[in-house]
């Protein structure tokens, strides 16, 4: 009663203390509160507990046992000091510390050992995957050649017992300095005094101590044998032959002598002195640096360097066995490409499917298309742009396709509750055909607008996307006033109210105080429009949901969208991986699938002028190193429900295995996917650019040949992303993007998926080689390579992009549109198999001045010895395999076309001169800068600028002496008539 009087009258001091516990716990518990309620609204509760669960409890066993490790020790320290004593002089001053310390003796050891255990927990915890991989390893059925143990060993067992044994060690270290320290301040251990400096209870007390700290190292030792696995000692990584002959025999050795030390301080009990340990630990440590260090260098330089290859011959065949098993490159199947210089009509016409899918389109540059023709409003965006297939019209046709999201930071009024309650979602998506455009130089669009319309084969029932690439941080749904849908034409706003799976109830204090904490947004406890059926919407963003749910795994870094059974759903790639497959070689994955996404737009100049100028987003790919990798789960994400589902693609993979036997509710079986999902998954892009970097160097079959590197590929620079670099900077460079495209495969019937990354020889920039990813039915997954013949140049894609930049027509009429104040923005150089041949082909994109748009202006083929240009693909083709021979082609037209007159014109349309007499396109080019010169010049005079008059004058005449030269005609251009465009008569001044 009496503390509760206190209290009350003291009221302020426990408000005060609660309002400071909530400022500094408050927000950690809130988001652990509703970090419970989101895993149990989506189904997922179980990963959650799990994963709290085993870290909690691997931490806690950890501290539990350190502490009761430590603590047992010093307390044994206590009770074994010695009851009487007579200090020296010399000890007078320890002893009066002793005497202030030995009433708290007791908590003092308890406390020291909670601290070491609990430290040791928390250095524990994190390492939980380590144990639950060890708890539910399984085997690989692949047997290590060097110690013959199943590869599940080194992947999930040596892991946890290198784990295990480092801890033990840090362990006991601790513990005998500790108890060390105990014996001297109790009594035990006096180094001052002039006889027996310790009690016969502390020599056996340490001596058991570092008896078992030694026969920890010992084991140490024993395990450090299967660590040679991954040594980059040798050429390659794995065991070399001054590892198997020098380094294994001195960690054989090492873990003998240790066993051996053991002994000598156990036999220490017995026989006091500590001679014959000191001795036994000395041996340890010299052997430690002759054996572990002076003998394999001394085997490496005499044995191994002078005859390197014939010593490393079979462990580099083992490096090679292992490591395209880790990359999933050992089923690669090899092919001769003759990549002929001339193409039958029959061949060309067995193959229109793959000139009809002939990507124009870049990603990059599309996307800033569709933000400026397709978001319509401006709270829209599209984060990205992807490649598809879908079966258009009875044909199956490589798409675009992008997704209409919402742009929180573009909101016209950015309060919080248009913010968090109206603006929710965004809407629809927009595809467009790969190797069409408009008369204007705009995409062919097969869905576009709000709301979409467009082909039947991408109609979606519920368009609305509430989960994305870059949604809002959280959203309310279901409060009193509805959301916004959409604007119609007429700019009536629909509302509508969310009815998906997704959502957390938001209506009770408790929570919408804890999410209050969680975002710092007081709004989310005082606004009255948040209803008891409100939800909340929150973890939007792809990579982050899927994340969560299975945090042991690596997604890749795209997303793509899917239109099908009549909803949006978002396919990821999620891949296994590990670092300890034996022999196998290590690599960076985050350096591998990394990249410098090219953004060009316009950038608003300090005079008020706008110049185009290349612009480098990174873009984060897989983290981590490893050395095997496998895209077992294609993870699909419901844009409006949010639902998660884990489809399970490789149920073979060991790895995978493992982790199902953690968390078995989480995965689904293929078979429960529709079919039309699975046909619309895809050769995962981060996965197939690791192959191809190993690949580089791993096609090498014979060991000697791997060796030398006289074979090794490179993948070539993307020569067109140095030249979109702005003017008078260093030109940016990065490495060929793998692309897909739709494409019969030389040998096969059938068209199909593909991703495709081409090679050239390590030290030239010709074409050596190709590899193709797979995509569909049942040979989705495999890998196929293409090699060049070896006895006459194929040219690379830089060698191309240097031909094309040196070809007249392309160069003067580049010049053209950059001099016009325009800037050219060069596509992506792609290397186009056609039966036995290549096409090589480059879009041209312009951006004007007056326009954030690009547009694609030209077309640029190489075949053989032949550059063309022309303003269609259809056009450039005929150029080059002649009309008859692609007679079957069959591109996408724009669905607007046909509603203008053809005698009128698309008043959009840029008329070009020489368009409709079928002379050279440049030719018009220079027509049309002339009238655009002369009517400057007109515009001159009116104002009384007789400069500028001259200028533009000067220019148009320039002009059109460079048209005389290209004029298809040996006619002059007639001198006594006016130009058209130009005054009459001067006038004067």
């Amino acid at each position: 009663m009496a503390l509760l009087t206190e209290l009350r009258r003291r009221w302020w001091l426990v408000l005060l203390l609660a309002v400071l516990l909530v400022l500094v716990f408050g927000q950690r518990v809130a988001i652990f509160y509703t970090d419970i309620l989101w895993y149990q609204s989506i189904g997922f509760a179980r990963v959650f507990w799990t994963l709290l669960g085993t870290q909690f409890g691997l931490g806690v066993g950890a501290a539990v046992l350190m502490t009761i490790l430590v603590a047992a020790n010093l307390l044994l320290a206590r009770r074994l000091a010695p009851s009487y004593r007579i200090p020296t002089v010399g000890e007078e001053g320890i002893e009066r510390y002793r005497q202030v310390i030995e009433p708290y003796a007791r908590p003092l050891a308890l406390v020291a050992a909670v601290f070491v255990g609990v430290l040791s927990g928390l250095s524990i915890a994190p390492q939980w995957p380590r144990f639950v991989l060890w708890a539910n390893a399984v085997d690989f059925g692949r047997v290590d050649p060097q110690f013959g143990r199943d590869l599940g060993f080194f992947v999930f067992s040596l892991p946890f017992l290198m784990l295990v044994n480092s801890w033990l060690f840090t362990g006991l270290v601790l513990t005998i300095l500790l108890t060390a320290f105990g014996h001297y301040v109790f009594g035990g251990i006096r180094p001052q005094s002039p006889g027996q400096k310790l009690t016969p209870q502390v020599n056996v007390h340490l001596s058991v101590l570092l008896a078992a700290l030694v026969g920890v190292r010992a084991w140490g030792f024993w395990l450090d044998r299967y660590q040679l696995s991954y040594s980059e000692r040798g050429e390659v990584t794995g065991l070399s032959y001054t590892d198997v002959n020098a380094q294994l025999v001195a960690f054989q050795l090492l873990a003998i002598i240790g066993v051996v030390c053991v002994l000598l301080f156990l036999a220490n009990i017995f026989v006091r002195g500590w001679l014959l340990p000191t001795a036994g630990v000395g041996i340890l440590l010299v052997a430690a640096v002759v054996l572990s260090g002076v003998y394999p260098a001394v085997i490496q330089r005499l044995q191994v360097d002078p005859q390197e290859l014939d010593r490393e011959r079979p462990y580099i065949e083992r490096n090679l066995e292992f490591t395209r098993f880790g990359y999933d490159l050992q089923g690669v199947d090899f092919e001769q490409f003759p990549a002929n210089a001339e193409l039958s009509a029959q061949e060309v016409d067995d193959n229109i499917a793959t000139l009809e899918s002939i990507r124009l389109w870049d990603p990059e540059t599309l996307q800033n298309t569709y933000k400026q023709l397709q978001v319509l409003r401006p709270y829209y965006d599209f984060a990205d742009v992807d490649v598809d297939r879908y079966e258009i019209d009875g044909e199956l046709r490589q798409v675009m396709i992008g997704v209409r999201e919402l742009s929180p930071e573009d909101l016209p009024s950015g309060t919080w509750q248009n913010k968090a309650l109206t603006y929710t979602h965004g809407f629809g998506v927009v595809a467009s055909a790969v190797s069409s455009k408009s008369n204007d130089g705009q995409p062919v669009f097969y869905v576009k607008d709000i709301p979409p319309n467009g082909v039947s084969e991408l109609e979606i029932e519920n368009p609305r996307i509430y989960f994305g690439e870059n949604p809002p941080t959280y959203s309310i749904v279901n409060a009193a006033d509805d959301e916004l849908d959409y604007v119609t034409p007429d700019d009536e706003p629909v509302r509508f109210r969310y009815d998906g799976a997704d959502g957390v109830k938001v209506g009770a204090p408790l929570r919408r105080l804890a999410f209050a904490l969680r975002y710092a947004e007081p709004n989310l406890l005082l606004s009255s429009l948040i209803t008891d059926e409100s939800k909340i919407l929150y973890r939007r963003e792809i990579r982050d949901r899927v994340q969560a749910v299975a945090p042991y795994l690596e997604l890749d870094q795209d997303p793509y969208p899917v239109a099908v059974d009549g909803r949006v759903q978002w396919i990821l790639d999620a891949y296994t991986t590990s670092d300890m497959l034996p022999y196998s070689e290590r690599l960076d994955l985050a350096e591998l699938t990394a990249e410098q996404q090219q953004v060009i737009g316009p950038v608003q100049q300090q005079d008020g002028s706008l110049t185009f100028e290349q612009r480098l987003v990174p873009i984060e790919g897989i983290g981590g190193r490893a050395n095997y990798i496998r895209n077992s789960v294609k993870a699909v994400v419901d844009a409006y429900s949010g639902t998660i589902t884990l489809y399970v693609v490789e149920p073979d993979d060991p790895v995978l295995q493992a982790w199902r036997g953690v968390f078995p509710e989480s995965f689904t079986d293929l078979d429960e996917a529709s079919d039309a999902l699975i046909d619309h998954f895809r050769y995962p892009e981060d996965l197939f650019r690791i192959q191809s970097d190993v690949f580089r160097t791993y096609h090498i079959q014979a060991p000697g040949e791997f060796y030398t590197k006289e074979d090794a590929w490179e993948i070539p620079e993307d020569a067109a992303f140095a030249q979109n670099s702005p003017p008078n900077q260093t030109q940016q460079r990065r490495r060929m993007l793998p692309y897909y495209l739709n494409m019969k495969l030389p040998g096969e019937n059938q068209e199909e998926f593909a991703l495709i990354q081409p090679f050239t020889p390590a030290s030239r920039d010709v074409m050596t080689a190709w590899l193709a990813g797979r995509s569909d039915g049942e040979n989705y997954g495999e890998l196929r390579a293409y090699v060049m013949p070896s006895n006459r140049t194929v040219f690379g894609p830089e060698q191309i992009q240097a031909r094309v930049d040196q070809d007249d027509a392309v160069s003067q009429q580049i010049t053209l549109w950059n001099q016009s104040g325009s800037r050219v923005i060069y596509g992506n150089l792609l290397v186009i198999p056609v039966g036995d041949s290549l096409l090589y082909a480059q879009p041209l994109f312009l951006a004007g001045t007056e326009s954030e748009i690009p547009q694609l202006q030209r077309v640029v083929l190489v075949f053989g010895d032949n550059v063309v240009m022309e303003e269609t693909l259809q056009e450039g083709l005929d150029r080059i395999f002649g009309e008859d021979a692609i007679a079957g082609l069959d591109l996408p037209a724009d669905a607007d076309e046909g509603a203008t007159d053809p005698d009128e014109g698309d008043p959009g349309e840029q008329i070009d001169p020489g368009a409709a007499t079928g002379v050279d396109p440049q030719l018009g080019a220079l027509l049309e800068q002339a009238l655009q010169a002369f009517g400057e010049a007109d515009a001159a005079l009116r104002e009384g600028d007789l400069a500028t008059y001259q200028e533009r004058t000067d220019e148009a005449q320039r002009l059109l002496e460079q048209a005389r030269s290209l004029f298809p005609s040996t006619t002059p251009l007639p001198q006594d008539e006016p130009t058209p465009g130009a005054p009459s008569e001067p006038a004067s001044p």
